[in-house]
């Protein structure tokens, strides 16, 4: 007799790794990635061509974690991977069209992890994470210390003057700091930070 589960196709699942810089976002991607290739799963890991910090073709912790991914321009590209699992890394890079890639993986039962920043320097949503927070089964939501006095904290400041929406960097370019010390100065340029919203 058939097992019942077998009558019934996959159903999509979308979980969300976000929080601030250094949190531990892609360290915990990799994680979930490495649980399911130990059960058997397709595992496909997928990073923006955009982001080639530490390597053209993996994605890699600030710790030098890694492991090997495709690598896409563009959101439509994600939506062609084939695998019972889609990791991607750094989604916050992507200015529009992820919802729908994403939707596309969905509708064939495919699990999606996205990690990403959920919100902007200036505290606002970055790009469609909004969206897709709002549609995730689950949200893995990490913090990391605030550089003021060390407590949890889910903002990140820049820590030099820009206005470009996108910005590939490293320690020493941005700070992490919880909701008391968002307005304090800025512990490198001594400049305050912008106000938030």
């Amino acid at each position: 007799m058939p097992n019942a589960r077998d009558a019934h196709p996959p159903i999509g699942r979308l979980e969300v790794i976000c929080g601030p810089m250094f949190a531990g976002k892609t360290t915990r991607l990799l994680h979930l990635l490495g649980a399911a290739q130990g059960e058997g799963l397709d595992v496909q890991a997928v990073k923006p061509a955009l982001d080639n910090r530490y390597h053209a073709t993996r994605i890699t912790t600030h710790t030098g974690t890694w492991i090997d991914s495709h690598v896409i321009h563009a959101p439509d590209e994600l939506a062609r991977v084939q695998g019972d699992v889609v990791g991607l890394d750094e989604a916050h890079f992507f200015t529009e069209g992820l919802h729908r890639a994403v939707s596309a993986l969905l509708e064939r039962g495919t699990r999606v992890l996205l990690a990403g920043l959920d919100r902007t320097s200036m505290n606002e949503p970055f790009h469609e994470m909004g969206l897709l927070l709002v549609e995730a089964d689950e949200v893995h939501k990490l913090t990391a210390p605030c550089a003021i006095c060390g407590r949890p904290a889910v903002h990140t400041i820049r820590l030099f003057d820009s206005t470009e929406p996108i910005v590939i960097g490293g320690e020493g370019m941005f700070e992490n700091r919880c909701r008391a010390h968002l307005r304090s100065p800025r512990q490198q340029t001594g400049t305050p930070p912008p106000e938030a919203p």
